[in-house]
């Protein structure tokens, strides 16, 4: 079963009924007592139940939707009002018997958005193949990587619950969303009523078969890129050998962008344990027409990967240690020493295309549209631009750039680190030299600044004509990154 949008009157008075709850993020971790992912653990229920018994609506809203908890049937008669039981029943948000209601779905806030799913799983308990999940780590991710700019088009391929082309369509004049999974499409196209976005064009069908020629300013895909031998959940599995899937989508996403269009996905991909140049993912982008960042999150060994994504149905011990070892044999034959996860961003552009690998650094991404943009600017502006050109242009750090050092209460110093408190939150160690140089971009072109800098260091001779030359290359290093902002001439 999947919610129904039969009664969209209805699905709108649900979100009045959460609105006033309030049904948010914040509300939902003060009510806890937690500041973690408010997905909860199954084992951490017991104590959220506990701690909400006297929350009265907003509480018996949460045990239900939430938690998944059966709940007194009088209590979220009284919580959904004026949404009926019978209603929200007709909708299939839950169904009621012996006095309890027992939740269909779950409901789950993602910044202003609810976004419906189907209930959690309980450890050991199997899913259908169509089971729809929430909204999850991967899903965060690309939504904070992908380009938000007004387009005509837009295109969710594989789209799930469909939060990222309700997203979207905040920025697009017409967006697709597209799933393999009919079901998925149901809970979608339900939440993007109960969202506010009841325009999306909602397909059910398998990955680009059904588009054609069609193409599109801007995609996402987050797509089954787990590299397994199974087939249970759609979501998950796609049933393709290695990392044939991640390959395909990248390929394919490429080819339906429009000239300057963006494409974000989600990938993982064989690799050796010490690699990080991410050589599969550079071969797959070659010849597509599109520049490339690879974002590059982990490096798994096979036995790593084989667990975290079986453990859930882990209750049988002897069962667990089959899967496992069928995962290890799978792995074996393939010749597969490590799975690596990232993504990658994708720009359409005539011209020369380019392709950089850089770290994703964890727990440090935040929305990064405005940062990509940047980074894929300065790509483009370096590939044509000459050493005095470069010296002649005005760089200044961005905004959320910031230099922080920290010293014991002894007086020693640890070195500067320089930190962007925005988008991809690239971090490293600097030395004083670079301080210096980042203080003193005030407007002046930067064969200037290096020049004075090097005059206050007291740097003279060749050792300053080095000092301008590293110091150049330098900042070359950190406009690529995104990190500074640039003009060709000093602003007036």
């Amino acid at each position: 079963m999947s919610p129904s949008v039969a009664d969209p009157k209805a699905v709108r008075v649900l979100r009045e009924v959460l609105d006033r709850a309030p049904y948010t993020a914040e509300a939902i971790r003060a009510a806890l007592g937690t500041e973690e992912d408010i997905m909860s653990r199954v084992r951490d229920i017991p104590v959220h139940v506990r701690r909400l018994r006297d929350r009265g609506a907003f509480g018996a809203l949460l045990r239900l939707f939430l938690l998944n908890v059966p709940t007194n049937a009088d209590e979220i008669a009284s919580a959904l009002a004026p949404l009926t039981l019978d209603a929200a029943a007709r909708m299939g948000l839950l169904s009621v018997a012996d006095g309890l209601a027992t939740a269909r779905v779950r409901l789950v806030p993602h910044d202003d958005l609810v976004i419906t799913s189907d209930p959690r799983l309980q450890p050991g308990e199997s899913a259908p193949n169509d089971h729809v999940p929430g909204v999850h780590r991967p899903s965060v991710t690309l939504a904070h990587l992908t380009v938000r700019r007004r387009v005509d088009r837009a295109l969710d391929l594989g789209t799930g619950n469909g939060v990222e082309a309700i997203l979207m369509a905040r920025h697009a004049t017409h967006v697709v969303g597209s799933d393999v999974n009919a079901r998925a499409i149901e809970f979608a196209r339900f939440n993007g009523l109960l969202n506010g976005q009841p325009n999306i064009d909602w397909r059910v069908g398998s990955w680009f078969g059904q588009m054609r020629d069609e193409r599109f300013d801007l995609i996402t895909c987050n797509p089954p890129y787990v590299i397994s031998p199974a087939t249970q959940y759609i979501y998950r599995d796609s049933g393709m050998e290695g990392d044939g899937i991640s390959e395909q989508v990248v390929r394919e996403v490429a080819a339906h962008l429009k000239e300057d269009g963006f494409g974000t996905i989600t990938v993982s991909w064989a690799t050796t344990k010490d690699s990080d140049d991410a050589s599969a993912v550079r071969r797959w982008v070659s010849g597509t027409g599109c520049d490339a960042w690879i974002l590059h999150y982990r490096t798994e060994d096979p036995l790593t990967t084989a667990k975290s994504w079986n453990e859930h149905d882990a209750t049988d011990m002897n069962e667990y240690g089959r899967v496992l070892d069928e995962w290890l044999a799978y792995y074996e034959r393939l010749g597969i020493a490590a799975i690596a996860y990232g993504a990658v961003v994708l720009h359409r552009r005539t011209g020369t295309s380019w392709v950089k690998v850089d770290p994703l650094p964890p727990g440090r991404l935040t929305a990064a549209s405005a940062h990509i943009q940047r980074v894929f600017g300065a790509q483009d502006e370096l590939a044509v631009t000459s050493d005095d050109m470069f010296l002649d242009r005005v760089f200044s750090p961005v905004a959320a750039l910031r230099i922080t050092q920290v010293a014991s209460a002894g007086g020693d110093a640890a070195e500067p680190v320089l930190a962007l408190e925005e988008g991809v939150g690239f971090q490293a160690t600097i030395d004083a030299n670079t301080v210096a140089l980042l203080q003193a971009m005030d407007g002046r072109p930067l064969r200037i600044v290096l020049e004075g800098v090097a005059t206050d260091l007291g740097i003279a001779g060749r050792d300053r004509d080095r000092f301008v030359s590293s110091g150049a290359q330098l900042v070359r290093r950190l406009w690529s990154l995104g990190l500074l902002e640039c003009s060709a001439v000093p602003p007036r």
